[in-house]
C-alpha cells in the first residue's frame, strides 16, 4: 500500500508504522499527523474512503472523528474564557438560567465540562431530537441530575455537546460550529468543521463500523450496570446515520466533527507552539483549561479518568504518549488528537475502519508510541 505525504527523515519508524498497519489489514484509509508550529513533522495519509476500496484517501479527505470532536468544542470554550464571556467557576444557570433548576443549580461550567453534571443521557431514542440544538437544550435543562453533581464524574458522552453548544450560542449569539470557523479555523486554515457546508461533502470518507455482537450474559451485566450506565440506554445509536447528509449537517459538538489528521494536530500544535507569536490562546488560559477537575473511576467509562475542562489528561502516559502533561480527547472507533506542551508538538490520527476499543485505539498507540521513539 503506497503512503503518501511527507515525513521527516528523523521520522521513518512512524512512516513504517503507519504502513505496519495496512501490511496487516488493520486499516481501511487513515491519516496521522505531528504538527509543531503550524507546520508538518509528519503528515501522512493512505489506503481508501470506502469501505469496497474503490476511492483513495486523499490529502483533503475528512471524517467524521466522534468524541475527539469534544477536544474542538472544549477549545471554543476555552477561548470564550479567554474573552471574558464565561468563567470556568461561575454557575451555569448566570449564562443559562433556564439550566439552574431540579438540582442542577449549583453546577459550575468547569463541573459541567468535566462530566460531574449527571445529566449523561440524551433521554431520547429519537435521532431527529439530536440534529436540533434548541430541542436538546430544553431537555437537558428539564432534566434532574442521576448523581450529586460534582462528586463524581461520569462521561456524558453525547450531551456534553449540546450543553457546552448552548453555552457558546449564549454567550456569544453563535452556534458553536461558526464560532470555531471564524474564530480558529479559518485564520489558520484549519479543515474542520462542527456541521458540515454541503460544499464539502465530497470529501467525506465512508465510516465502516465495526460489528456488534450479543451479549450472552446481558442479565448478569445488567446488575452490575451504575445507574449512569443504565441511563444511556434511553439514547439513539448512531452506527447506522454516521454516514448520511443530516447527520453530517448536524452540529453535535460531543460526537460529530468533521475532520483529518493534518487539521486536527495543526490545530493543537497551535495551542502548545514554540513560537509564543503563534499562540491561539494565552499561556493561562491554556493552564485553567488543563487544571485536573476530578480524578477517579468515571460512572460510565468504568475506568480510573483524570479531567480537565473538557480535555482528557494523560494520566497513564499511555494513549497520548509518555508525558503526563499532554492533553487531548480520542473518539468513538479510534480517532485522537492532543497537544503535548513539552514538546510543543500537535499529534492526531483519524481513521474511517472503526473499533469496538471505547477507550483507547492500538493502532494510535503504536504511532504514538513509535513518534516519541523518534523525539
Amino acid at each position: 500500500m503506497e503512503v503518501h505525504g511527507e515525513c521527516d527523515p528523523k521520522f521513518n519508524k512512524v512512516k513504517e508504522t503507519f504502513q505496519k498497519l495496512y501490511k496487516e489489514d488493520r486499516e481501511i484509509g487513515s491519516c496521522f499527523a505531528v504538527y509543531q508550529d503550524g507546520r508538518p513533522i509528519v503528515d501522512l495519509w493512505g489506503g481508501y474512503q470506502d469501505q469496497d476500496r474503490t476511492k483513495p484517501w486523499e490529502k483533503e479527505t475528512i471524517v467524521t472523528v466522534y468524541s475527539t470532536t469534544k477536544g474542538v468544542a472544549a477549545l471554543c470554550a476555552a477561548l470564550a474564557m479567554e474573552k471574558g464571556l464565561i468563567n470556568y467557576e461561575e454557575k451555569v444557570g448566570t449564562y443559562w438560567p433556564e439550566f439552574a433548576t431540579h438540582g442542577k443549580e449549583d453546577i459550575t461550567v468547569a463541573m459541567l465540562l468535566s462530566h460531574q453534571a449527571g445529566i449523561c443521557s440524551p433521554e431520547t431514542r429519537n435521532v431527529e431530537d439530536y440534529y436540533d440544538q434548541s430541542i436538546m437544550a430544553e431537555k437537558l435543562a428539564g432534566m434532574t441530575p442521576i448523581w450529586e453533581p460534582g462528586s463524581a464524574s461520569g462521561y456524558h458522552s453525547m450531551t456534553f455537546g449540546w450543553l457546552v453548544a448552548e453555552l457558546i450560542l449564549r454567550v456569544t449569539g453563535k452556534k458553536i460550529g461558526t464560532f470555531f470557523r471564524e474564530e480558529m479555523g479559518y485564520g489558520n486554515d484549519i479543515s474542520f468543521y462542527i456541521g458540515l457546508p454541503e460544499s464539502e461533502d465530497h470529501r467525506v470518507a465512508e465510516l465502516v463500523p465495526f460489528e456488534i455482537t450479543p451479549n450472552d450474559n446481558s442479565e448478569t451485566e445488567q446488575v452490575k450496570l451504575t445507574d449512569a450506565q443504565k441511563a444511556l440506554r434511553n439514547s439513539a445509536g448512531t452506527l447506522n446515520i454516521q454516514n448520511t447528509r443530516e447527520w453530517r449537517q448536524a452540529e453535535i459538538p460531543a460526537a460529530n466533527g468533521q475532520g483529518n489528521a493534518t487539521g486536527l494536530a495543526k490545530l493543537y500544535s497551535l495551542i502548545v507552539p514554540k513560537n509564543d507569536n503563534l499562540k491561539l490562546l494565552a499561556d493561562d488560559t491554556v493552564e485553567k483549561m488543563t487544571t485536573m477537575q476530578i480524578e477517579g473511576r468515571d460512572l460510565v467509562l468504568a475506568v480510573s479518568v483524570r479531567w480537565g475542562v473538557g480535555f482528557i489528561l494523560n494520566k497513564h502516559k499511555v494513549i497520548y504518549g509518555p508525558v503526563e502533561r499532554a492533553f487531548g480527547h480520542s473518539g468513538y472507533g479510534g480517532s485522537c488528537a492532543f497537544a503535548d506542551p513539552e514538546n510543543n508538538i500537535g499529534v492526531a490520527y483519524v481513521m474511517n475502519r472503526m473499533l469496538d476499543n471505547f477507550n483507547a485505539d492500538g493502532r494510535s498507540i503504536e504511532l504514538i508510541n513509535a513518534t516519541y521513539d523518534c523525539l
